[in-house]
């Protein structure tokens, strides 16, 4: 985001803190007006105002010593959590909807293409429900992070018999890849944003693939995303230590910045801390 340029804004999106009252808690970033027709039928995150008003994009966010927060967008961390579990909910969350999204139930095979934050995260919630699932990691510290927290590590599928597939990338090569591996009438479920456009083939069509994109996180009357994604963190905190592979200081932010820009430096997430 940095890169392809930013309002004037501080940012931060993935983010927690203390309240007053010394309570750990984590924020969602995205807003809602609670009037529009997405807000009334459950789908916040559909809001014009998801982004719009969304802390770290469009206002001001965590990389700050204080944060002011609407009170709604709070979600109290189990007794017991730590601040990187904290910051690592969003994340969480967006992992978490698109689980859902996906419709993988037990007993589905699934397979993550993407070893960063979100496909990690990913298999922490598919773990969580109790799906069996693998992994396309490239690097030693992704594939160890990918074992911590149970998933198979693979370099390649092979076969085409995933029945839910996750692409963790969104790019050219991962979508033909997720799509070589899905087995006929299978679903692929595509995280995030597109940086450049991609084409569609014709396999796609003959194994008729459901495909399903995701963005942000739900919390309608029969979920919550983001509370369970806290709950989730806060009770397994081997999430977040699998994740979370460098730490800094809020003066240290230029160095943070460095390291997770750093291909070879073995970052996954990178947390800073005021």
């Amino acid at each position: 985001m940095l890169e392809n340029g930013m309002r004037d804004v501080i940012v931060g999106h993935e983010f927690g803190g203390w309240l007053a009252d010394g309570r750990l808690v984590a924020v969602r970033p995205t807003g809602e007006c609670g009037s529009c027709t997405h807000c009334a039928r459950g789908r916040h995150h559909l809001c014009a105002d998801a982004l719009a008003r969304s802390y770290g994009i469009s206002m001001d966010g965590g990389l700050t010593e204080m944060a002011k927060v609407e009170e709604s967008r709070i979600t109290p961390m189990p007794d017991g959590s730590r601040p990187r579990d904290a910051a690592i909910v969003e994340p969480l969350a967006v992992a978490m909807h698109g689980a859902r999204r996906a419709g993988v139930t037990t007993g589905d095979r699934a397979l993550v293409v993407g070893a960063g934050s979100i496909g990690l995260l990913t298999v922490a919630v598919l773990r969580s429900w109790g799906v069996d699932c693998d992994i396309v990691a490239r690097h030693p510290h992704q594939r160890l992070a990918a074992e911590a927290l149970g998933a198979g590590v693979v370099e390649r599928p092979a076969g085409s018999f995933y029945s839910v597939v996750f692409d963790a990338v969104c790019s050219q090569e991962t979508v033909d890849l997720s799509i070589d591996a899905a087995e006929p009438g299978g679903t692929l479920l595509e995280f995030g944003l597109f940086w450049a456009p991609v084409r569609m083939s014709n396999a796609m069509l003959l194994k008729e693939i459901t495909f399903v994109p995701a963005m942000f996180y739900g919390h309608d009357h029969s979920h919550n995303d983001f509370a369970e994604s806290a709950a989730l963190a806060g009770t397994n905190p081997g999430i977040a230590d699998a994740l979370v592979t460098h730490e800094f200081a809020l003066g240290e932010a230029r160095e943070a910045f460095r390291v997770a820009s750093d291909r070879a430096s073995g970052a996954i997430k990178v947390h800073i801390h005021p």
